[in-house]
C-alpha cells in the first residue's frame, strides 16, 4: 500500500483561456469528482467549475470513491479499498477522511465489511453511510466524524444506500430497493422512524441531492421509458417531479451548488453544469476516461 502524498499533484489540462466553459460553469468554487485517468484506478480530483486547476486529492493504488465536503470545506471523506484484510480475495471498502489540500489521511472504519458512500452531515459532526456488516445486506448507519459510535437506522430485505442529509439535518434520504426497484425514501436522520418512498414508480430512481434550502431534491430516473437516464427535480414531499436534462447519454448523481442556483452531474463520464432549471448544460471535462460523481464544496 502506498501512502498519501503530503502534497497535491496538479494536472495541467490542455485547454486555450477562450475555450474555458462560461454560463453555468463560471463563477468560483471547487468541485470534487471520481475519475479513472490513472491506468483505471479511481481517484478523488478537485476542479474548478470550468474544468481549470484539476489536483489530485491522494494519490495511491486503490479505489478511491464517493467524495463528500465536510461543512466548512476543509476535509472530505470517501470510501477506499486500499486495506487487505488476511483471508480476503479482494479489499474491501473503508471509510477515510482527508484534508482539502491532500495532508491528514485518517481511516475511521476498520472492521472487515465494506463501508460505502459517506456524506457529512450539516453540523459537522456526524457521517452518514451504507455498510453490508450486517449478513452482507447493505443498511445506513450514522456515526460520529472521527467513526465511533455507529448507529443503524434501516433494517430492510432490500439494500439501502446513497444517504443524503437534509440541509437542517433533520432527514436523510437514500435509496432502497426494499419495494423490488430503486426508489428515494426520506427518514428521519435521529433514529430512520417516519420513512416515506418519495418516488413511488415502477422506474428506477437514484442519486438524491437535496437543495440547499431543503425545498427540493434532485435525482436520477428512467422513468420516462426511453432507457435513459436523466436528471429530475421534485419537492421534498415528493410532489412535482419534473425533468431536467434531455441528454442523449444517461444523467446520474446530481450535486446543487451552495447558492442553489447550479446543478453538476455526469453523463457518459464527462462532468456537466447547469442551471438549476435544466438550462444551458455544458460540459466541463472531455478527456478518453470518466470522470463522475461531481460533489460541490460548501
Amino acid at each position: 500500500m502506498r501512502t498519501a502524498l503530503s502534497v497535491l499533484l496538479i494536472v495541467v489540462l490542455a485547454a486555450c483561456k477562450n475555450d474555458l466553459p462560461t454560463g453555468p460553469a463560471g463563477g468560483t468554487g471547487r468541485l470534487a469528482f471520481s475519475t479513472n485517468r490513472n491506468f483505471g484506478e479511481w481517484d478523488i480530483y478537485l476542479m474548478n467549475p470550468n474544468g481549470t486547476g484539476v489536483a489530485q486529492l491522494d494519490p495511491s493504488l486503490a479505489n478511491d470513491l464517493w467524495p463528500s465536503w465536510s461543512p466548512d470545506g476543509q476535509r472530505i471523506v470517501y470510501q477506499s479499498d486500499r486495506i487487505f484484510v488476511a483471508g480476503d480475495t479482494i479489499p474491501d471498502y473503508n471509510l477515510f477522511v482527508i484534508n482539502a489540500d491532500g495532508t491528514g489521511l485518517t481511516r475511521l472504519t476498520t472492521d472487515t465489511a465494506n463501508e460505502i458512500q459517506p456524506v457529512w452531515s450539516p453540523d459537522g459532526t456526524k457521517i452518514a453511510f451504507a455498510t453490508d456488516r450486517d449478513a452482507e445486506d447493505y443498511e445506513i448507519y450514522v456515526m460520529n466524524a472521527d467513526g465511533t459510535n455507529p448507529l443503524r437506522l434501516t433494517n430492510s430485505l432490500g439494500a439501502d444506500g446513497q444517504p443524503a442529509w437534509s440541509p437542517d439535518g433533520s432527514k436523510i434520504a437514500f435509496v432502497s430497493v426494499r419495494d423490488g426497484n430503486e426508489e428515494v425514501y426520506v427518514m428521519s436522520a435521529a433514529d430512520g422512524s417516519g420513512l416515506v418512498n418519495l418516488t413511488a414508480n415502477a422506474a428506477t430512481d437514484f442519486g438524491p441531492a437535496w437543495s440547499p434550502d431543503g425545498k427540493k431534491l434532485a435525482f436520477s430516473s428512467d422513468r420516462t421509458g426511453s432507457g435513459d437516464f436523466q436528471i429530475w427535480v421534485m419537492n421534498a414531499d415528493g410532489t412535482s417531479p419534473l425533468r431536467l436534462t434531455t441528454s442523449s447519454h444517461p444523467a446520474e448523481f446530481p450535486s446543487w451548488s451552495p447558492d442553489g442556483s447550479k446543478i453538476a452531474y455526469d453523463a457518459d463520464g464527462h462532468i456537466f453544469i447547469m442551471y438549476a432549471d435544466g438550462s444551458q448544460p455544458t460540459q466541463v471535462t472531455n478527456k478518453f476516461y470518466s470522470d463522475v460523481l461531481p460533489r460541490w464544496r460548501p
